[in-house]
């Protein structure tokens, strides 16, 4: 009976023995599994880290594009505001040209009779000018004659 302690303990310290090993075997595992999890974290960490520096730099750029947006907006409110009394203006303008016009053909409406005598005296005065002025034309030559003739 002894041998069968002797045996089982033996058996026992073979298990033991083996599974110490499997253990080992399996911690060396998963320490290699460990290392490189670590060394991926690491590359990983540097890309992570690349890759918020390049965000942070669009961000900036964005925001310095959207302010020089803003700002040229800003500009172009002053240019509407012009355009809008120009328009303002015009609008004004052709309202009294409109007025003006208006009030001259209501007087040239009210004074027609009067206009249509004042253009048939000018052109009775401008026809007796242009009959004198033939009058002294046909003195002038006799004249003219004259002078040749004493010479």
């Amino acid at each position: 009976m002894e041998w069968v302690l002797s045996v089982s303990a033996l058996l026992v310290a073979a298990s033991f023995s083996a599974m110490a090993v499997y253990l080992i075997l399996t911690l060396k595992s998963v320490s290699k599994t460990l290392d490189t999890l670590s060394r991926s974290l690491d590359g990983l960490k540097g890309d992570v880290e690349k890759v918020a520096k390049e965000t942070e730099e669009v961000l900036r750029s964005t925001n310095r594009l959207i302010q020089d947006i803003h700002e040229k907006s800003e500009s172009l409110n002053g240019v509407f505001q012009a355009l809008g009394d120009v328009e303002k203006t015009i609008k004004g303008f052709n309202d009294s040209l409109g007025n003006f016009t208006v009030s001259v053909q209501e007087k040239l409406e009210r004074n027609k009779d009067a206009l249509a005598q004042v253009v048939q005296w000018s052109s009775i005065v401008l026809e007796l000018k242009s009959k004198w002025e033939e009058v002294r034309n046909r003195k002038k030559p006799k004249k003219a004659e004259e002078k040749e003739f004493q010479s």
